[in-house]
């Protein structure tokens, strides 16, 4: 198996690739949800200021920006799997690291740290499904992301109730033990990929991968049209993700209510998982589909700002199925690219210049929101954006490959 050609693996490595791949996709969202519903638990013990809290909803951004952005370098040193194997004791190590201690210091050092591997995951998962299932691209996608999703939906949910019923057993503070609940996953991951890791690639397979892995897709109206597709969705659904409880809190719902609507929220991305790969894949032109989601998009979020309790489950629904576009940008990588040099260089590229530009998403959005103390400035905000991925999915949803583009502009 290399990580530069299309074979296909036998049954037994197949297997393992797969189970690893699903084991690797529940943590790639849940380490950022399952932090929200328990920031007025560490707020209480830690006293977080409005800085710190700000620093935080950057951080999945910025380090997945990063971590994307480091992509090639890895891979021309490691193979796909060992990578993934590499991300997820990093994950473990990040996870164990924020909850040694109740501590900022240690808070902010392990989630950077966490997240940083998280995102190396995000960045690579594609160009493993590529080089172990190259004529299974679609059903393996809508697999690891209907895996994501459910760890994003879990997430939240466990989060409060595990902090509740363990908080103070052995002087240890329940979001302690909330958070630390998520190394085993991680750990879990890692041992899935490690019989994989004596895959050797060959000498030319790995000089090649050297020569083909920083294509320059930034020519191309794909790769730019991903960047945006990435960057613009990011830049709101983190928004959301992290300011959902609080919109719905400040309407009047209860503290239970609010995390049940981040938590539906999340879940209807199992959806998203399943129509994303699904469309990109079928439909010659599914811009026409993304931009009906979009729209609902912008209506959810306008009317969760405007009085999110008159029909709650109205428009967290709304918003919930709106960003289409990231699931589908996903399966896009691998899509309009025709090798794995081609999906690498798509994954880093709209990957990493995507989160770069969602980094400052949250804090824009947070900081607005303190400057007006109304939401309907930020979700304006991120109406805007919304028209952007718009136009970014018109031409990432060209029917052609990033090669033939970079041919044409060569």
């Amino acid at each position: 198996m290399t990580d530069t050609t299309t074979p296909q693996p036998n049954r037994r490595i197949a297997f393992i690739a797969a189970a690893a791949i699903v084991l690797s996709s529940l943590n790639l969202r849940a380490l950022v949800t399952a932090l929200p519903p328990l920031l007025p638990r560490i707020d209480a013990s830690l006293g977080l200021s409005g800085v710190i809290l700000g620093v935080i909803g950057m951080a999945p951004t910025v380090t997945f920006a990063l971590a994307a952005l480091s992509t090639p370098r890895m891979l021309r040193r490691f193979t796909s799997a060992q990578t993934l194997c590499i991300a997820m004791l990093a994950t473990a190590c990040g996870q164990l690291l924020r909850v040694l201690g109740p501590s900022t210091l240690l808070l902010l050092a392990g989630t950077f740290f966490a997240l940083f591997a998280i995102g190396l995951t995000n960045a690579v998962i594609p160009v493993a499904l590529r080089a172990f299932f190259p004529r299974r691209v679609p059903q393996l996608s809508i697999v690891y992301m209907v895996c994501m999703q459910i760890g994003m939906m879990s997430a939240p949910l466990l989060s409060e109730p595990l902090a509740e019923s363990l908080d103070g057993r052995g002087g240890v503070a329940g979001w302690q033990f909330a958070l630390g609940v998520w190394i085993i996953p991680a750990l879990i991951a890692a041992a899935a990929w490690s019989p994989l890791w004596g895959l050797a690639r060959s000498r030319a397979a790995a000089q090649a991968a050297a020569r083909r892995s920083s294509l320059p897709v930034h020519r191309t109206a794909v790769g730019r049209g991903l960047v945006v597709m990435f960057g613009m969705t990011s830049f709101s659904t983190f928004s959301y993700m992290l300011f959902i409880p609080q919109m719905y809190l400040d309407g009047g719902a209860s503290v239970h209510f609010a995390a049940l609507m981040l938590s539906y929220w999340s879940g209807l991305g199992l959806v998203l998982s399943i129509a994303g790969p699904w469309i990109a894949a079928r439909l010659r032109d599914p811009f026409p589909v993304l931009a009906f989601f979009l729209l609902c998009f912008i209506v959810g979020n306008v009317g969760m700002a405007l009085s999110p309790m008159s029909a709650p489950w109205l428009w967290i629904t709304l918003s919930g199925v709106g960003p289409l576009s990231f699931p589908t940008a996903l399966t896009l990588v691998n899509l309009r690219a025709r090798t794995t040099a081609g999906a690498t260089a798509l994954s880093s590229f709209g990957q990493g210049g995507g989160y770069t530009i969602a980094a400052v998403g949250p804090l824009l959005f947070g900081t607005l929101h303190d400057a007006t103390s109304s939401w309907i400035v930020p979700v304006g905000m991120t109406v805007i954006a919304t028209v952007l991925v718009a136009i970014g999915a018109f031409f990432a949803t060209r029917p052609t490959y990033v090669e033939a583009q970079l041919g044409d502009a060569a």
